[in-house]
């Protein structure tokens, strides 16, 4: 054998051993990819909604905070973070955020120019296709409810509740005098003084908040000239010097000098005002009726409707109505806050705020669990969402915010001073430019 033979098998010997070293090992060693390793997985951070809120520290709050609670619970790509504000606080705040673009998510409302205001400086999100993407959600709502937050055919938020400001009543009281609810100014006013003569203060208020005393110089007004006046206002084609405002203003002003109101009353917040009427203090109150479960949890207190004047005005027209909602910010997640949105005003969430509160929900064809309900409540519920045929908005949040300050100031300057003539008021009025 020659050679290069020799040379030719120990190669193919060689090959043949490495061959076989070579299949025995990758046999033996566990499957491993020739790509680069894998980065472990991460599970994406929820998005966070901020959600601000009027802080009312009643049963109205804990339900909401309940509804916020199941969600988070329920939903882990988006959770829910609530903020709660006093109302004053929270007016301000707000437009702090609107000044420097560092909106909230989502966020309470009230219909009025402020709100038109946050339209037309793109500040809120159009929810027009949103809506149009959930057309079962949409059909819950009453179309007048949703034309209260519409501009330019376009939707920008969405109403919560709907609001009634009525007299709430201690029936106690009224049975010792034989007296039954009045459904004229000249009746209630001749009840008052029954009652002021027997020592009781007719009606408690909250002055201290101001726009409780503005209840009455609303309604007062309206009745006397309907809505038509303060609508000129809203548009400044006329002014609170209206005949229809200067006589609302006489007849407050009437109130004030006979003493109608609880002592104290500048100085009382909302919660002392009601206590006084719960514990059979004063007799009245006038109120929205986001206080009906705190009222109607006492058998002793029943509500009528704030009654005609000298002949003139519906008492079937009531202060309130879709006032009041939630709106998203422009530069928010849209998707996750709508989520949230459409959560909190499902039919099932409303349902149990209706059930527990008494306040009605902007949803039509709601079935309430009559079972559940106090009796009380479940009573006003029934009347309340029959009973209206009309609402005029809240006088404050339907102007503009300076005049909205004037108008408030000017409430509480002729619920405080000791005279004032006729001049007087008309020039106080003039000033609400």
């Amino acid at each position: 054998m020659n050679r290069t033979h020799k040379l030719n098998l120990l190669i193919a010997a060689v090959l043949l051993v490495t061959l076989l070293f070579t299949i025995y090992s990758r046999r033996d060693a566990p499957n491993v990819s020739q790509s680069p390793p894998a980065a472990p997985s991460v599970s994406s951070a929820p998005v966070k909604i901020t959600f601000w809120n009027v802080e009312t520290n009643d049963l109205r709050q804990a339900l909401l905070n309940q509804s916020i609670q199941a969600f988070n619970q329920t939903h882990k790509a988006v959770q829910i973070v609530p903020y709660f504000y006093e109302v004053e606080t929270y007016k301000a705040k707000l437009k702090l955020s609107m000044i420097s673009g560092k909106m909230p998510d989502l966020f309470y409302y009230w219909t009025g120019e402020s709100f038109k205001y946050m339209v037309d400086s793109q500040i809120i999100a159009d929810l027009t296709e949103k809506m149009q993407e959930r057309p079962a959600f949409m059909k819950q709502f009453y179309p007048e409810a949703l034309q209260y937050a519409t501009y330019y055919d376009r939707l920008y938020g969405l109403p919560h509740t709907t609001s009634h400001v009525v007299f709430w009543y201690n029936k106690r009281i009224f049975a010792q005098y034989g007296i039954m609810p009045p459904q004229t100014w000249d009746e209630l006013m001749s009840t008052a003084q029954q009652l002021l003569n027997n020592g009781i203060p007719p009606f408690t208020v909250s002055g201290k908040e101001r726009w409780p005393l503005l209840n009455w110089f609303a309604y007062l007004s309206n009745r006397m000239g309907g809505s038509t006046p303060f609508q000129h206002a809203i548009k400044k084609t006329g002014d609170f010097t209206d005949p229809a405002f200067l006589e609302g203003a006489q007849l407050f002003r009437g109130l004030i000098t006979a003493k109608m109101f609880v002592p104290g009353f500048l100085g009382l917040d909302g919660p002392k005002a009601e206590d006084i009427l719960l514990k059979g203090e004063a007799a009245m109150y006038l109120q929205g009726d986001w206080v009906a479960e705190k009222m109607l949890s006492n058998p002793d207190i029943g509500y009528f409707r704030f009654p005609t004047v000298h002949g003139k005005g519906d008492p079937q027209v009531y202060y309130g109505g879709y006032s009041s909602g939630w709106a998203i910010s422009a530069n928010s997640n849209r998707d996750a806050a709508f989520e949230v949105l459409s959560s909190m005003l499902g039919m099932e969430e409303r349902k149990k705020v209706v059930e527990a509160s008494g306040l009605l929900s902007t949803a039509k064809d709601m079935p309430l669990d009559r079972n559940i309900m106090n009796p009380l409540v479940y009573d006003f519920v029934t009347f309340i969402e029959k009973d209206p045929v009309d609402f005029f908005g809240y006088y404050d949040q339907e102007i503009d915010p300076h005049r909205s300050q004037l108008l408030l100031n000017a409430v509480v300057t002729m619920a405080s001073a000791p005279t004032m003539s006729q001049e007087e008021i008309e020039d106080l009025l003039k000033q609400i430019r």
